[in-house]
């Protein structure tokens, strides 16, 4: 028993110095402090962070570049890595994922304008000029769920730009021939109305144009307009050939080649084509203009 107690004193006393002189020479230090982080990166991963966070309801293109240049800014400076190396590989990941997380709120906030009923012009062209930007990005890969949403952008605009331009060319139409055998062109205007009723019944063909109520209003006002132009358009010739009557031999020659041929054609503005309010008024207000000519013609002396 006495040898065992003097075996473990001497394996003690052993294991002691055994340590002390491991101490001593350095042998397994512990490990060191891991490096202090990159307030640079730091700081950039937190811009990105925060540009995720910002409203849909607010365009933030300017913190996205301002994010942008402080990147560039770091780079330049050689402060995103200890090395060159360490430098383009942080400044091409800080790059993609400011841009993953610009475009993920760029289309948030794209579509917050396309749900809504106000398009306005200016967010409709800062949407347009954005999209078509992001997508020459290098970052984006082809077919991803956010290039698949560019292209749904895409596709409303082709739907906006085709309703928008109809209407400008319906409230634009004019027909300003006034020769006697010139008639206004009503089938055209039939079409257009058609297809302005069309749209509508269809919802627009594009569930987010047909929130848009400047189209709906847009539309609806077609066959307001195409009416006054059909009106426009029988006022001018009624202007024209107005008291040309002492031009004719008789009355009946008048009236025949020119009374009646006009008056045809004033009885043939059709409401049914139109449906407007105003039918009624500017359909009496034609017919007394060129009945005014008829009975100055009935008095002249032939």
């Amino acid at each position: 028993m006495k040898a065992l107690k003097i075996s473990l004193a001497v394996i003690a006393v052993t294991a002691i110095a055994v340590g002390i002189y491991m101490w001593i020479a350095g042998i397994n230090p512990p490990p060191p402090p891991p490096p202090a982080d990159n307030q640079f990166t730091k700081r950039i991963e937190q811009e990105i962070d925060s540009l995720g966070k910002l409203p849909d309801s607010k365009f933030c293109k300017d913190f996205y570049k301002e994010v942008e240049y402080h990147i560039e800014d770091y780079y330049k400076s050689g402060r995103l890595g200890k090395n060159q190396s360490e430098n383009d590989q942080w400044k091409e990941n800080l790059s993609k994922n400011l841009y993953s997380a610009y475009a993920d709120k760029f289309i948030k906030q794209a579509f917050y304008v396309f749900l809504g009923s106000e398009w306005k012009s200016e967010d409709l062209q800062s949407i347009r000029s954005e999209y078509q930007t992001l997508r020459k990005s290098s970052f984006l890969k082809r077919g991803s769920p956010v290039d698949n949403k560019f292209t749904e952008i895409q596709n409303i605009f082709s739907k906006y730009d085709e309703i928008a331009g109809f209407i400008s060319v319906c409230k634009g139409f004019s027909y300003l021939s006034s020769g006697l055998t010139d008639r206004f062109p009503v089938s055209d205007v039939q079409d257009k109305i058609s297809r302005a009723a069309a749209y509508r019944n269809n919802r627009l063909e594009n569930g987010y144009v047909n929130n848009c109520t400047r189209l709906h209003d847009g539309l609806r006002e077609i066959p307001q307009a195409l009416f006054q132009a059909h009106v426009s358009y029988l006022n001018n010739k009624i202007t024209q050939w107005s008291g040309l009557y002492s031009n004719y031999p008789t009355f009946n020659d008048y009236n025949k080649e020119l009374g009646q041929p006009i008056q045809s054609e004033i009885d043939a503005l059709d409401n049914d084509i139109y449906n407007v309010v105003n039918f009624d008024s500017e359909y009496k207000n034609l017919s007394d203009k060129w009945n005014a000519d008829k009975k100055a013609a009935g008095k002249h002396e032939y």
